[in-house]
């Protein structure tokens, strides 16, 4: 079958493009990305734009590939974007891998792109010969079954139109109709897995094993995803049932999660992590991780388990709980003096005399017996070893203690605020439970309303993580 042909039959078949999608080209300068952009100017009339990343890893080399896309822009009159970005710089600085910098780099770029030039879908050139490398290290990698799927033609608005052609087709459809592209160099060495993988391990299946390697590769690619799907969707139907979402938590109900089989389970932990993954990647998450979390179900209450990417598995009695590390408060310390407003650590403070105790549905605004407090107040975090007498309690109990019945996440508790008098006795554990000590009783004359708004965004979260 002609190559054009093929291509334009995949892409019709998977429904990748529309005629009024408007369409952001990654364009490399390489043999791939040249083949790409050709393919759609020729055969679609979508409106096209050009994105061009010079990472300024090859010197010399990465300033000529800018050149030369400039000129392919000129030439076909298609508008064109650039970013020059030292990635080498930015990989040391936020020590993550050069490859993941380049990712992150590039789609931040593509997606400012894309909201300026109200576009609808992003093309990237990568080819079979790049899915099979890609199974394969994700299979080195120690990937479950969702890895080994290998790249999509289609995730969300990002296509990959030449994903189903070999790089030798390519090239040589290239050198057939005298189209000039640009040679990474970089892609002959072997100091990388990507190309010890593409110039090692697999020329030497093909001669020593079978010569069809490849497409055996995609073979089962192709069959894992057709299961995926069908896992899917049996995730979907069960996950409303089993994952409570929070702003930076999900709970998952452990009753539930241990009936299931261990596949489901795998995909339900997957599933709640790239919830808490802002780009939704999950290359960084193996099996391994993914099974550590699984096994807490077995694990005493409080275990924890820490995964990439500052993300916390938690087993909480009848739950795993997976979070983001919280952000820390830093220590701090204010003293108030009598009635009035304060602002404060991200608070606004508000003390006064009320005539009586209202019903206010606010876990925020509590009322004393002003007759039992001594000012100046004072608000702290909380101390380990301390104790206070919870309202409804009649003895004293330890923080500690405390937080584990109320169930409070341990990545939280040590950051919590507390009330006390000029005694250093606890009125309140901000937002969470007064002190039986100083309660509006029978017997109360004066009584004070103290209210608390919470300003800083570190408190909003660490509170909505639980109430």
């Amino acid at each position: 079958m002609d190559l054009i042909k093929k291509v334009k039959n995949f892409v019709s078949s998977n429904s990748l493009i529309d005629e009024n999608d408007r369409i952001l080209v990654g364009l490399s300068g390489g043999p791939d990305s040249i083949f790409l952009l050709y393919f759609l100017y020729h055969n679609f009339n979508n409106k096209l734009i050009i994105a061009h990343i010079n990472h300024k890893l090859r010197g010399v080399d990465s300033d000529l590939d800018e050149i030369f896309v400039r000129k392919v822009s000129q030439k076909l009159k298609i508008p064109l974007y650039v970013k020059r970005e030292d990635v080498k710089k930015i990989s040391k600085e936020s020590k993550k891998s050069t490859e993941e910098c380049g990712r992150d780099v590039r789609f931040n770029f593509f997606n400012k792109i894309i909201k300026s030039e109200n576009l609808t879908k992003i093309a990237l050139g990568h080819n079979l010969d790049d899915n099979v490398e890609t199974i394969l290290i994700n299979f080195i990698k120690g990937s479950g079954t969702k890895g080994l799927t290998g790249i999509s033609e289609k995730i969300d608005n990002l296509i990959h139109p030449i994903i189903n052609i070999k790089k030798e087709e390519i090239l040589n459809y290239l050198k057939i109709n005298n189209i000039e592209y640009r040679v990474d160099k970089t892609n002959l060495e072997t100091d990388f897995l990507r190309n010890k993988i593409r110039n090692y391990l697999i020329p030497i299946i093909e001669k020593e094993f079978n010569k069809n390697f490849k497409q055996k590769v995609i073979s089962l690619s192709n069959i894992l995803k057709n299961e995926d799907k069908l896992i899917e969707n049996l995730v979907k139907n069960i996950e409303k049932d089993l994952l409570k979402f929070g702003d930076d938590f999900i709970k998952i109900d452990l009753e539930k999660f241990k009936k299931l089989d261990l596949s489901l389970k795998r995909r339900l932990i997957r599933k709640a992590i790239s919830y808490l993954e802002f780009n939704g990647d999950l290359r960084e998450y193996s099996l391994e991780h993914i099974d550590k979390v699984i096994s807490l179900e077995n694990k005493k209450t409080g275990k924890t388990i820490e995964l990439p990417l500052n993300i916390l598995a938690i087993k909480d009695k009848d739950k795993i709980i997976i979070e983001r590390k919280s952000l820390e408060i830093e220590d701090f310390y204010i003293e108030i003096p009598s009635f009035g407003t304060y602002k404060e650590i991200g608070m606004e403070i508000n003390i006064s005399l009320v005539e009586k105790m209202s019903k206010i549905n606010d876990p925020f605004t509590s009322f004393f017996d002003y007759d039992k407090i001594d000012f100046p107040l004072k608000i702290r975090k909380v101390e380990f070893g301390e104790k206070f007498k919870p309202l409804g309690l009649k003895k004293y109990k330890k923080l500690q203690d405390f937080f584990v019945d109320s169930k409070i996440p341990k990545s939280i508790r040590w950051n919590l605020p507390v009330l006390l008098d000029k005694k250093n006795d606890i009125l309140w554990l901000i937002g969470i439970r007064i002190s039986e000590n100083y309660k509006v009783t029978e017997l109360t004359k004066r009584i004070i309303c103290i209210k608390i708004k919470l300003e800083d965004f570190r408190w909003i979260k660490i509170f909505k993580r639980f109430l």
